[in-house]
């Protein structure tokens, strides 16, 4: 039956609003009996789009059918509040559920939430039979933490449906047994079944309970796996609420997952994290452990335990490993055809939990041995609790990705280090542009200069990871308090390291009138132009220097240069665009540069001119004898102050000039309180990597990634007008958190850095 006779009588030849004991049997309805008529509601679930009567039925949307006393079959939905009689409905558009299960339905918002969690059998199912002291583990606005339900509230909703909406109340896991991921004394969370990513039966509280109770529990289970979605097991007692279950025999939660362990119920049960599951010479692994795994080609490979268990037909624990990064014959979390958690498809493993290890590169109690094996030495495990004495380079272009892509890549993020973390990988990770100062002899404190080298930057560049202890030893040598776990910006950080640390000579030497400014990084500062929607960092550098009155003594070796805004909040403007080369030419004291208009030797600059529409917008007007008194002879220009500016005059003055170019190499930025960076990592346009040392958090542990985002590199060469009337919401997330989010931009002058 593919149209509405699936639920009328059509095939029968009669009216199709009357229902035949046929078409009772295949939905599943109660039959007309002679003593009276049946009026119960059997409410279902759209699960494919439909239009009725020129009305868009969506999925998602919660309905009954029912029957009134002449027999005659309606089926209603409820739109916008509103309640709506439909005329046809195909049975593969919707799905039967029970009222139990279209209440807890009814409390997820999100239309599509509801078809999702429906489609998951196995986690509706368990859903659906929660009680009083079952733990769940919950979806959270920023993190997922584990639960146990201690009331089921029925919340009185207004809608045509006759439904009350299920709630759950829940209070988070606390003490050394079950960790919540940082969510410390938190009481009694009201949540809906959309919100709920894994739920068990397993009870938590002392044990009363006999045997022969634990047994039917065990069986029970069972049925329940067997039982089609919406149906009841007779075995099952039904949900209680409220204090009905307060005094009721329960078992603790280790001997209930055992319960589960040997009934092989695995597919919906619980894998509590802090819950350790121990045999043999993996006693130390629990769920959320990070674990490296060999495969039997040899090659080693990092992820996380999202399940332990037996699995159906083994007999041994087994782990559900998501995996760092996607293989072949991996799955989406589903074992011989049964599902155990989530995942990305070809991310998901399953392994027996003895052939599992720690992961070497974030075990700072064991000394880690190398693996003897034909992968190369990037993608081993690495001994990253000693330091490594010796000097190493820059990772290469062509072993970037091989080395650093993935998580638990790069340097791991611990108590506000943010700004650290991503100022340290960007200067050091693919450049050489500030190493002088590893080796530079006569610092203030060598003991600080040895951390960073040989216990930060020689194992970044060796392994690709730094673990956060490593950092923390830095932080807590810096001489201030504040630096070990407060927040922090990039620019505190780089003017303590070099300045009342390591002594290091300023990066900048900036000539003010007659006065000479030294600063290691430099802010830009200027006026707001209502008429600038997207400036380049090349302008808004040349506009700051022209309005301060500021010109650079010498050729920086590495320009860090902080974008106008103030705070993490305030921006001057909504996008900015990092200049992939960055031409300081006219910005340079006493050198020889070119007239704006003929191209001979320019001796005066005019700040006026700049804003001169007439003018091509964007360059510094800078003249020579000739065309600035031309210019300036126009009316609208003769109020204009320029100035006189020196040059060489003992250097042949011949076009074209030299020009110095600075190469932009990496970008700090921060949306409010959480610094990450993009960091090019070689010449080609599209070698970039984006960098963010906490990306996810697992119990107390930040877990670093690194991405690689190739796009960055189309996205920088874009026009400004372009980027300027493009939509932020057709922008991708990388090049959105990019343009919009800049804090510091760093540049390099690969010529000067040979001689500095």
């Amino acid at each position: 039956m593919s149209s509405y006779a699936a639920l009328c009588c059509q095939l029968q030849g009669g009216c199709p609003l009357k229902l035949s004991a046929v078409c009772c049997k295949v939905l599943g309805l109660p039959k007309i009996g002679m003593g009276g008529i049946e009026k119960d509601r059997h409410y279902f679930i759209v699960m494919k789009e439909f239009t009725d009567s020129k009305k868009k039925i969506q999925k998602g949307l919660l309905g009954y059918f029912t029957r009134s006393e002449n027999g005659e079959l309606s089926a209603v939905v409820e739109l916008n509040k509103k309640t709506i009689k439909l005329t046809k409905v195909k049975q593969e558009d919707v799905q039967k559920i029970s009222k139990d299960e279209a209440e807890l339905l009814l409390e997820i918002q999100d239309m599509s939430h509801r078809c999702a969690l429906v489609q998951n059998e196995n986690l509706f199912k368990s859903i659906s039979i929660l009680q009083i002291n079952d733990i769940v583990q919950v979806k959270g606005a920023k993190e997922t933490w584990v639960g146990i339900v201690k009331n089921i509230i029925n919340s009185k909703r207004d809608n045509g449906l006759k439904l009350n909406g299920t709630l759950f109340q829940v209070e988070s896991v606390e003490g050394e047994d079950h960790k919540t991921k940082g969510r410390k004394n938190v009481k009694h969370t009201l949540i809906n079944a959309g919100d709920i990513t894994c739920a068990s039966n397993t009870k938590v509280g002392p044990s009363h309970s006999d045997d022969k109770e634990n047994k039917l529990y065990s069986d029970d289970a069972e049925n329940w796996n067997k039982s089609p979605v919406g149906s009841q097991s007779p075995s099952l007692s039904p949900r209680k609420t409220g204090r009905e279950k307060s005094d009721e025999v329960s078992t603790s939660a280790h001997l209930k997952i055992s319960k589960h362990y040997s009934s092989k119920t695995f597919n919906s049960t619980l894998s509590i994290p802090g819950q350790k599951l121990t045999e043999s010479d993996s006693s130390a692994l629990e769920v959320e452990s990070m674990v490296e795994v060999k495969l039997p080609n040899n090659a080693i490979v990092y992820g996380v335990i999202r399940w332990i268990g037996i699995p159906e037909g083994h007999d041994s624990l087994w782990a559900g490993i998501e995996l760092d990064y996607e293989l072949n014959n991996a799955s989406d979390g589903t074992f011989e055809k049964n599902r155990y958690f989530c995942c990305e498809q070809n991310k998901a493993t399953f392994i027996p939990l003895r052939n599992c290890k720690p992961d070497a590169r974030f075990s700072s109690n064991v000394l880690k041995e190398v693996v003897n094996s034909p992968v190369p030495a990037s993608v081993k495990t690495i001994q990253d609790n000693l330091a490594v004495q010796e000097d190493v380079p820059p990772v290469r272009e062509a072993e970037a990705l091989q080395l650093m892509k993935g998580r638990m890549k790069g340097i791991q993020g611990h108590h506000n280090s943010c700004y650290l973390d991503s100022t340290i990988f960007s200067l050091f990770a693919f450049t050489t542009v500030v190493d002088s100062i590893l080796h530079m002899p006569g610092g203030h404190d060598e003991k600080i200069q040895r951390v960073l080298r040989e216990d930060i930057v020689n194992p970044l560049r060796k392994t690709g990871v730094v673990n956060a202890d490593k950092v923390t030893k830095l932080r807590k040598l810096l001489g201030c308090d504040t630096f070990i776990s407060a927040e922090k910006d990039p620019e505190e950080f780089i003017n303590i390291l070099l300045h009342e640390v390591l002594a290091v000579d300023p990066l900048l030497k900036i000539r003010s009138g007659q006065k000479i400014q030294e600063s290691y990084c430099y802010q830009i500062i200027l006026e707001r132009d209502e008429k600038l929607t997207v400036p380049t960092v090349q302008l808004l550098l040349e506009r700051s220097f022209l309005s301060c009155d500021l010109k650079f003594e010498e050729i920086p070796s590495c320009l860090l240069i902080q974008m106008p805004r103030f705070g993490k909040e305030f921006k001057m403007f909504p996008k900015i665009m990092p200049s992939l080369e960055l031409d300081i030419t006219d910005l340079l004291s006493n050198t020889l540069r070119q007239c704006f208009i003929c191209g001979e030797v320019a001796e005066y600059e005019c700040a006026q001119c700049l804003l001169d529409p007439t003018l091509n917008p964007g360059a510094i007007k800078q003249y020579c004898f000739t065309c600035n008194k031309q210019v300036h002879f126009h009316k609208e220009r003769k109020d204009h102050q320029f100035r006189k500016f020196p040059y060489p005059r003992d250097i042949s003055a011949r076009s074209p000039f030299p020009q110095h170019r600075m190469e932009l190499f990496a970008v700090l930025c921060i949306e409010t309180s959480h610094y990450v960076s993009f960091v090019k990592y070689g010449p080609s346009k599209h070698s970039w990597l984006f960098f963010d040392s906490m990306a996810d958090r697992i119990g107390d542990e930040n877990i670093p990634e690194i991405t690689d985002c190739p796009q960055i590199g189309d996205y920088l060469l874009m026009s400004e007008d372009k980027l300027a009337y493009t939509d932020l919401k057709q922008l991708d997330g990388f090049a959105k958190r990019l343009f919009c989010d800049a804090y510091m931009c760093m540049y390099q002058s690969p010529r000067m850095c040979l001689y500095k």
